[in-house]
């Protein structure tokens, strides 16, 4: 099964799509929805508190801005991580994750001081990260599909 198409405009999206896979789901990636939430909820507060950015210094000072553009335009691609610290471990309960992502995207919300860069786009104004958010939420939960209780049997 392929990946299904998924569009955020706002982060407030999030939450009610989660919710619904929460009911029932089935995954077409390597993550569980409780490795997906984890990791969107780490990357999120990342923006904010900041990201480790030795990695990517490179593409980040010659290619932040085309990068950028290429993966608005193209995608995540598989398999890609910019920053191993954000790999879920195997563990994590969906419970716990999802409050998590809840908590997260509040924070994000209601943050008024300056955003970090990103490690591999730079600095970016709120509405590019606002975007960026819901890019990567979008992104990873593409791979959750839902499925209604019955059909879970």
């Amino acid at each position: 099964m392929k990946r299904r198409s998924l569009n955020f405009t706002d982060l407030s999206q999030v939450m009610p799509e989660v919710e619904r896979l929460e009911a029932g789901h089935r995954t077409v990636g390597n993550w569980t929805l409780a490795q997906v939430c984890n990791h969107l909820a780490g990357s999120i507060h990342g923006s904010i508190d900041g990201f480790d950015l030795r990695r990517h210094r490179i593409k980040r000072a010659l290619f932040s801005k085309p990068l950028l553009w290429f993966t608005f335009r193209f995608g995540i691609p598989s398999g890609y991580t910019v920053d191993p610290a954000l790999t879920p471990p195997d563990d994590v309960r969906l419970d716990e994750a999802s409050t998590g992502l809840r908590k997260a995207i509040a924070r994000y919300q209601r943050h008024d001081g300056t955003l970090t860069p990103h490690p591999l786009f730079g600095k970016l104004s709120r509405p590019t990260w606002d975007r960026m958010q819901c890019f990567h939420c979008a992104h990873h939960l593409r791979f959750v599909w839902p499925v209604e209780s019955s059909q879970m049997r």
